[in-house]
C-alpha cells in the first residue's frame, strides 16, 4: 500500500474517495431523482471513445433500459473516475470532508441573475475547497487534464498546511508566501442542475487560469494576478461573464458570479459543439487511413459520399445508449464500407 497523496505520511487506506465531491458529482452522474451514493449512471466521453459507467446500487431493469442485457464486458469496464481507492488515507479523506460539508451549504445562497453575490463569511472556505477540486483532478491520471507541477505542488502543499478535522482551526496566514499571487473566480447559474443535463469537464488546454466545469459552476484557477491581463482563454464562449467575475484570492469571502440558465446552457452547447468538432476532425483522419489501407494507390482520402453515408449511419444507429462506443461505430464503418463497394462478407 502506498502513501497518501495529500500527507505523504499515513498509508493510503481509504476506498470509495470522490476527485470531485459527492454532493455536486451527485447532480451530475446520479440516476434522475436519485440523490444516495453508488446510484452513478453517467458517461465518460473522450475524442476516442465513450464509456458508460454505473453504481452497485442501479438496479437491473434500468441497466436495461440504458444498455441492453447485463454481460461480462460492461462489468470488466465499468469504471467511474471519479471514485478511486488507496490515494488517501483516513484521516485526510475526513479533512477534506470538513470543508465539502461546510462548502455544501452554500448551494441554498445565490442571487438573482446577473449579479455578485457572498457564498460564504469564511474567508478562506471557497479557496480550500476548490483548491482541493483543481488539485484532485490534476493528480489522476489519463483524465486529459494536466497542471504544472510545481502549481500541482504548492496546492498540495497549502491543502496538507491547512486542512484540519476541526473548520474552527483553520486559520490563514496572512504571511505565508503560498498563499500570495493566486485566487480564482467564479460563475454559477443557480438551480440550473434541476431542470438540465450538467457535466463535470475541465478544459484540455488552458493553464492560465485553469477552467473547470462542475454542474453548475464554472470555475478558474489563476496561479498569478498577471493571468487576469493576459491572454484571453475563452472557455467554450464565456469570457464576458468571466470579466465580470470578482477575482477571489484567499484572504477574502468568496464572490460569485450569478448568471441566467440560458447563458450556462449556451456555453454548454459550445462545449458539446468543441467536442463534436474534435470527434468529426478525428473520424474523417480515420476514414482517410482506412481508404489509404484498403485501397492503396487511389488516393489519400475516402469517397466524400462514404463518408457521409458512414456518418449518416453512425448517427441514425437504434443501437442502445450505453453501447454507443467505438466498438460499435467500428461495425458501422466496416458494414457501410462493404455494402457501398458491394464486398461481400464471410
Amino acid at each position: 500500500m502506498g502513501k497518501c497523496l495529500l500527507c505523504k505520511k499515513n498509508d493510503a487506506d481509504k476506498t470509495g474517495s470522490h476527485i470531485v465531491s459527492h454532493f455536486l458529482s451527485k447532480r451530475v452522474d446520479n440516476q434522475e431523482g436519485e440523490n444516495g451514493r453508488d446510484k452513478e449512471l453517467g458517461f465518460m466521453i473522450g475524442v476516442d471513445d465513450s464509456k458508460m459507467y454505473i453504481g452497485r446500487a442501479i438496479l437491473p431493469e434500468k441497466i436495461e433500459e440504458v444498455y441492453g442485457e447485463v454481460d461480462d464486458k460492461l462489468l470488466e469496464e465499468n469504471h467511474n473516475n471519479n471514485i478511486v481507492d488507496y490515494i488517501f488515507c483516513t484521516n485526510c479523506e475526513k479533512r477534506l470532508g470538513v470543508i465539502e460539508s461546510e462548502y455544501a451549504k452554500t448551494l441554498d445562497i445565490f442571487s438573482d441573475p446577473e449579479s455578485l453575490y457572498q457564498s460564504t463569511n469564511i474567508s478562506f472556505l471557497g479557496f480550500l475547497f476548490w483548491g482541493s477540486i483543481f488539485w484532485r483532478l490534476a493528480i489522476m491520471p489519463n483524465n486529459g487534464y494536466k497542471m504544472k507541477e510545481k502549481e500541482q505542488k504548492k496546492l498540495r502543499r497549502i491543502l496538507d498546511k491547512y486542512l484540519n478535522l476541526d473548520l474552527d482551526v483553520i486559520k490563514l496566514n496572512y504571511a505565508d508566501f503560498d498563499l500570495f499571487d493566486i485566487g480564482y473566480k467564479i460563475i454559477r447559474s443557480p438551480n440550473f442542475s434541476e431542470g438540465y443535463p450538467t457535466y463535470l469537464h475541465s478544459h484540455p488546454f488552458f493553464g492560465m487560469p485553469y477552467s473547470i466545469m462542475v454542474d453548475e459552476y464554472l470555475v478558474f484557477l489563476y496561479f498569478k494576478k498577471s493571468y487576469l491581463n493576459g491572454i484571453v482563454q475563452n472557455m467554450y464562449g464565456s469570457h464576458e461573464l468571466l470579466a465580470k467575475a470578482k477575482f477571489n484570492t484567499p484572504f477574502n469571502p468568496e464572490i460569485v458570479l450569478s448568471i441566467e440558465h440560458n447563458r450556462f446552457k449556451n456555453i454548454i452547447t459550445n462545449m458539446i459543439g468543441f467536442f463534436v468538432d474534435r470527434k468529426m476532425n478525428k473520424l474523417d483522419k480515420q476514414m482517410d487511413i482506412l481508404h489509404q489501407r484498403m485501397f492503396p494507390g487511389t488516393g489519400k482520402h475516402m469517397d466524400p459520399d462514404l463518408k457521409k453515408k458512414i456518418i449518416e449511419n453512425i448517427a441514425n444507429d437504434d443501437e442502445k445508449l450505453g453501447k454507443k462506443n467505438l466498438e460499435n461505430e467500428m461495425k458501422i464503418i466496416e458494414n457501410t464500407v462493404s455494402e457501398f463497394y458491394g464486398i461481400k462478407k464471410d
